[in-house]
């Protein structure tokens, strides 16, 4: 397996060498159209933000009564947020969060709902997931889910609204610049997450379940986030590394030194987890992608950050973003709306979100 990622190392090298580029990694953001710059901020931020992680590691062990979180338990389970929700109830909840943040965001995904362009159930005939597919920018977006009423399915079903609304907003483009080109893919479908999570968590009373809430979110986030940051990070030395004869062993270390970085002293990594990179299908398929989680994560964070700082004025940024869907380089339409995203300040405002979570789940009893 390590031959063949080597190929794969050694060809992508290749190829960006050929075509001029800086880096192996500025041919993937020459292709998702973002500036190395912002890769680089965006990289440096996620790194030297890395302690909020630890802190929600370390406050993991103690509520599973371990002195030092194991990195096989990382995922390990604490109690569950309220068990069950009704189809009804999801779609109610999302909807009312829509409509506090704006009501055309909330008519827009009612319109999904209400023309029944949403198979919301599992079924034989289904695979697992979930999908939003824009067909034509004509056509109102089509959703699928596999709804199971637990609070995860709540949050995919406003995820998935959003990347609906996100097309709807751009349905005055022609089908070729329609769809948002993927830094921007996830600005709505995450905003909506945020704008639920932040309603449900107003909701909720019963200290146990919103410890539960908060715990959920945090360790989505750390594997959206700052995990995929380390794939990258990986990704980059590795390309470093192999054209200029690393072995297997070499590798390993790559990889294993990466993941103590990662963790600090907040986790445990045992030696085995040096073969874990080999199963990471994005590094191998589509080598530097991952960065694409910790980007539409934290560029929506950041702008929810600066929707909290500025109200209702900003919701029609939010909306200018949105309706550019994939007509323009992302770094223009951002500016336009006062946002420079080769800033650190800008995604460092993601990470006041993050913090705030820790700091309310730290106090929690």
């Amino acid at each position: 397996f390590f031959k063949v990622y080597q190929s794969i190392v050694k060809d992508w090298a290749y190829e960006a060498g050929l075509r001029g580029y800086s880096s192996p990694i500025g041919m993937r953001n020459a292709a998702n159209q973002v500036s190395d710059k912002a890769i680089e901020s965006l990289m440096k931020v996620c790194e030297e933000e890395r302690g909020v992680y630890h802190d929600f590691f370390a406050w993991k062990a103690r509520e599973l009564g371990v002195g030092q979180l194991s990195r096989y338990d990382l995922y390990a389970p604490l109690s569950e947020a309220k068990s069950e929700y009704s189809y009804a109830e999801a779609v109610d909840l999302v909807l009312e969060s829509f409509s506090k943040y704006s009501a055309d965001f909330a008519a827009k995904a009612r319109q999904i709902l209400d023309e029944k362009h949403i198979d919301s159930h599992p079924a034989p005939t289904k695979r697992g997931g979930a999908f939003c597919a824009a067909v034509t920018p004509s056509m109102t977006p089509y959703v699928m889910l596999n709804f199971a009423g637990k609070s995860r399915d709540i949050s995919t079903l406003a995820h998935e609204l959003g990347h609906g609304v996100h097309d709807m907003y751009a349905a005055h483009l022609p089908i070729g610049s329609h769809h948002p080109n993927l830094p921007l893919a996830e600005t709505a479908s995450t905003f909506g997450e945020m704008l639920l999570f932040e309603s449900l968590l107003d909701k909720i009373t019963d200290p146990v379940e919103k410890k539960a809430l908060l715990a959920e979110k945090l360790a989505d986030s750390y594997a959206t986030i700052s995990r995929q940051n380390y794939f990258v990070k990986f990704e980059i030395a590795a390309h470093e590394a192999i054209p200029n004869g690393a072995s297997l062993v070499d590798i390993q270390k790559l990889w294993l030194d990466g993941l103590r970085e990662q963790f600090g002293d907040s986790v445990e990594v045992d030696d085995i987890f040096q073969h874990e990179w080999s199963y990471i299908p994005h590094i191998v398929h589509t080598p530097f992608y991952c960065y694409a989680y910790n980007f539409g994560e934290l560029l929506s964070l950041s702008l929810y950050a600066r929707y909290k700082q500025e109200g209702e004025s900003f919701v029609s940024k939010i909306e200018a973003i949105l309706a550019a869907g994939g007509a323009r380089d992302p770094k223009l339409v951002l500016e336009e709306v006062g946002i420079d995203y080769e800033s650190e300040d800008f995604w460092r405002g993601g990470f006041e979100i993050i913090r705030g979570w820790m700091n309310e789940l730290q106090e929690a009893k």
